[in-house]
């Protein structure tokens, strides 16, 4: 291998469509699937060009038979052990495994015996935890102690108590440890040693991120320290972090006790638990063979990487606590500053940062205000991340940033479309902006306005409507419908029966759904009509304005005023011929007669049960349907005698059906609720 060689670590690798696990399982993991992603402990960098190399050459021999690994694959890891780290391991004293927690697995299953107790001490590797549990053995925590210097360190006493107290037959210890990447002293390791071996505790050391020793740290093989170490001591490392293999699954064991290696490689052999399979063996001598020069230039990146972040959280997040690792590429975040519940802490993460970083708590208990981040990425990506961060906790950072994209849907209730933002984990700011920018029809997403989809401790959610112009709309008909509809179909509330807060009051809405599932239709509680001027309102002397005449330039129209949460115009013609929609509605619309200006509706009576409409809404202009001026038009003809309960009201984007409730009085609308289709939009800078 050319040790000349200068490789590219700053260039960004589009991991999309490779079914990266980084992205493939966000959305089961974090409920989202745009988020920068900071969590699965892989690294972004492309793997060293002889490890693909070796591939593509053993696969241009097209027979893939059964093989044997030649003595040279042996001597790749024995020679790789000795040059990195000094520890002579012998041939026979190593062998194969399919990967390092099947390795785990593999060692439990030999060794223990259902419920016997294993020791681990969190906050550490959550896989520890649950591989124990998923083989039928219990866990037994010695938590780590950390003193107020924010030093990490083993709590001896509490080791000696829990092995008298529980007497677990193994114990698996992390070095270096993940997830604080501490990599553990000789002494510290020596007296872990001594405490198993005059116990009988077998000790499992995972080692797997032994090679990745940042800033001049050396790695101290468990089994080194002593002899004593050797004869207890079952050590599992991988290529798999090392040269970001992970997908080539390979491991392998060390075990230099004769006593406990034997049975136990026999047993390995027996199942063919050991037997490499063609690509973890090409790919596994090539890296401990030739790309030893490209681990020191990821070790250089990485420690830079580690750098930028702590002088970040130095200079931008005092109140938060890097730790500077010794080993890996994760590091771990103390949060606890904040004084939030964990739950929330995270959902701070997701929703404001638009980040997934590993939770802490997923390392145990002891990990409750911590997050893991892996920094393993490109410097750009980093600062991405770090920005991101600083939007999240900062508390003047709640408004959306220019390089931030936002992730959005489609929908219509009968042509009357909106740009719908889903804000349940993710605050947003600058909706008037917003509406504006992605409502333009030809440069923007092109709508009637943006609705924001929140959190409500009132209610299931919340939802506020932003017009076209940037104006905030009290409430929609449509919108509302499509709001159920989006949080039903997406499981964020899965019941028919719903409620939603909006500026007009709670409403109630039921989700009549499809064959397949989804929402179909939605019958909305509108509440009552209001035709009280101060609630509508409108400037009118009297109990109520019904067909009042208003002039409007040389024309005189009779109007109706009434109130469906937001102001409503009712205007009845004989037809619709000529300009009358846009001539007249938006003079009517900003007519002074209204002090919020109003929604203006054009009524045909066809039927006692049928009207025809147009509609002219305020911010928007005309639209191909509007569901509180159908449920305005409605209440407005049943008052003026043209019309009776229940009433299709028909609309240019479909029909909806109006009726009232007649326990209560209120008004009760159904129709369609539809989605077009999902996008990300990138704000103007």
């Amino acid at each position: 291998m050319n040790d000349d060689i200068v490789y590219d670590f700053d260039r960004v690798v589009d991991r999309h469509g490779t079914c990266a696990t980084k992205f493939e399982e966000m959305d089961a993991k974090f409920g989202c699937h745009d988020l920068l992603p900071f969590w699965i402990a892989d690294m972004d960098f492309e793997a060293c060009p002889c490890i693909i190399e070796a591939l593509r050459d053993r696969l241009n021999h097209a027979v893939l038979g059964y093989t044997t690994p030649p003595p040279d694959f042996w001597e790749s890891i024995c020679s790789w052990l000795m040059r990195r780290h000094g520890w002579s391991v012998d041939h026979e004293e190593i062998t194969y495994l399919p990967g390092l927690k099947k390795g785990l697995g593999l060692c439990i299953n030999f060794f223990t015996r259902p419920g016997d107790g294993i020791v681990i001490q969190p906050p550490v590797y959550h896989s520890f935890r649950s591989v124990i549990e998923g083989n039928g053995r219990r866990v037994v925590t010695n938590p780590l102690k950390l003193d107020d210097n924010g030093h990490y360190s083993m709590d001896f006493d509490g080791l000696s108590e829990v092995i008298r107290r529980e007497r677990p037959p193994m114990m698996i210890v992390c070095n270096p440890h993940n997830p604080i990447g501490l990599q553990w002293d000789a002494d510290t390791l020596r007296h872990l040693v001594n405490i198993c071996r005059d116990n009988g505790v077998l000790l499992v050391s995972d080692e797997i991120y032994g090679d990745m020793m940042l800033a001049d740290n050396r790695h101290i093989p468990t089994a080194s320290v002593s002899p004593e170490a050797a004869e207890i001591t079952i050590t599992l490392g991988a290529p798999s972090k090392t040269f970001n293999i992970p997908g080539v699954v390979s491991a392998w064991t060390v075990v230099k006790s004769a006593r406990l290696r034997e049975p136990f490689f026999n047993w390995l052999s027996a199942n063919e638990f050991n037997t490499p399979a063609i690509a973890s063996m090409v790919a596994t001598r090539a890296a401990y063979d030739g790309a030893g020069p490209w681990l020191d230039q990821v070790l250089a990146y990485l420690q830079g990487n580690v750098e930028r972040a702590a002088q970040f959280f130095a200079s931008e997040l005092p109140d938060l606590t890097l730790f500077r690792p010794q080993a890996s590429f994760a590091v771990w975040l103390d949060f606890r500053k904040l004084a939030l519940p964990q739950p929330e802490l995270v959902n701070l993460l997701i929703g404001r940062g638009r980040l997934a970083l590993s939770d802490g708590c997923s390392f145990g208990a002891e990990g409750e205000g911590f997050m893991r981040m892996n920094v393993g990425v490109p410097r750009s990506i980093l600062d991405r991340g770090l920005d991101r961060l600083r939007s999240a906790v900062a508390p003047s950072a709640t408004t959306v940033h220019a390089f931030d994209t936002i992730p959005f849907v489609k929908m219509h209730g009968l042509g009357n479309d909106f740009v719908y933002v889903d804000c349940m984990h993710r605050p947003l700011d600058d909706f008037p902006r917003l509406a504006v920018e992605m409502s333009r029809r030809h440069t923007g997403v092109g709508a009637d306005g943006i609705i924001a989809i929140l959190p409500s401790d009132k209610a299931d959610c919340r939802m506020r409507i932003f017009n076209a112009d940037g104006s905030e709309a009290q409430m929609c008909g449509n919108g509302i419908r499509c709001v159920a509809k989006y949080i039903y179909d997406n499981n964020i509330v899965r019941k028919p029966l719903l409620t939603v807060e909006t500026l007009s009051g709670l409403k109630t809405v039921e989700v009549h759904a499809g064959l397949d599932g989804l929402t179909d239709t939605v019958t909305v509680d509108m509440g009552l009509p209001h035709t009280k001027p101060a609630e509508v309102p409108v400037n009118f002397n009297g109990d109520s304005m019904v067909e009042a005449p208003v002039q409007v330039g040389d024309h005189t129209v009779s109007v109706t005023a009434v109130s469906m949460g937001n102001p409503h115009g009712v205007v009845f013609v004989d037809d619709f011929d000529g300009d009358i929609v846009a001539s007249l509605g938006a003079q009517l619309e900003n007519h002074p007669i209204w002090p919020e200006k109003a929604n203006i509706e054009f009524v045909r009576v066809d039927s006692p049960s049928s009207l025809s409409m147009r509609a002219w809404e305020r911010g928007a202009g005309e639209t191909m349907a509007c569901g509180t001026g159908a449920c305005a038009a409605a209440a407005a003809a049943v008052m003026t005698g043209r019309a009776k309960w229940p009433i299709t009201v028909r609309l240019i984007g479909g029909n909806l059906h109006i009726d009232t409730d007649p326990a209560t009085g209120h008004i009760l609308m159904t129709g369609p609720a539809v989605t077009v289709y999902t996008g990300t939009y990138y704000p103007s800078r």
